[in-house]
């Protein structure tokens, strides 16, 4: 975008130096230092990077407030065949209903950010992330006054990773 507004290479440089932009990935800027550290904004450069990626995993479930755990990489999703190399992001490889149920956008001015809703957070969670882990968020969205059990039982069974049970469980529990 910078190119096709006749912005060379060394303005942005000298822009950067001068804080009046501000460099969030490689070929990615911004004028907003707070994108950096909104909890939904800072994962604009990766769906500009990569505009099939959906944030989940450790990213998401750090984003809905699911996990104490340290957002190390963002996670991504990203269908077959898209290759990356890039160490800030940890990408999966669903396909089919996996990579395409659940899917939210939430816009910025002309970016977009796909996440995964609540409850194909906790269903991926029990696929990609620790017992421990995916207990704890369930819990967690057991807890909260937004949670479509209904919802999450009917991704979980469609996703062939039931929680029907674990879910009768936990609230019998409470």
């Amino acid at each position: 975008e910078a190119k096709k507004m006749g912005i060379s290479p060394m303005t942005l440089s000298r822009l950067v130096a001068s804080e009046k932009l501000f460099r969030t990935e490689h070929g990615i800027y911004t004028h907003d230092p707070d994108w950096l550290t909104d909890p939904l904004k800072k994962y604009v450069a990766a769906c500009t990077l990569y505009p099939k990626a959906v944030i989940c995993g450790i990213s998401a479930l750090t984003y809905y407030d699911l996990t104490d755990m340290e957002e190390r990489q963002v996670w991504i999703a990203l269908p077959a065949p898209n290759i990356i190399h890039n160490p800030r992001y940890r990408v999966i490889r669903p396909s089919g209903i996996a990579y395409t149920l659940g899917i939210e956008k939430h816009s910025f001015g002309k970016r977009i950010v796909r996440m995964y809703d609540l409850e194909k957070t906790i269903v991926d969670a029990f696929k990609y992330q620790t017992e421990e882990v995916a207990y704890k968020a369930l819990k967690g969205y057991l807890k909260r006054k937004d949670k479509n059990i209904e919802k999450l039982c009917d991704y979980a069974r469609r996703l062939k990773k039931p929680l029907d049970e674990i879910v009768t469980v936990l609230l019998s529990e409470e």
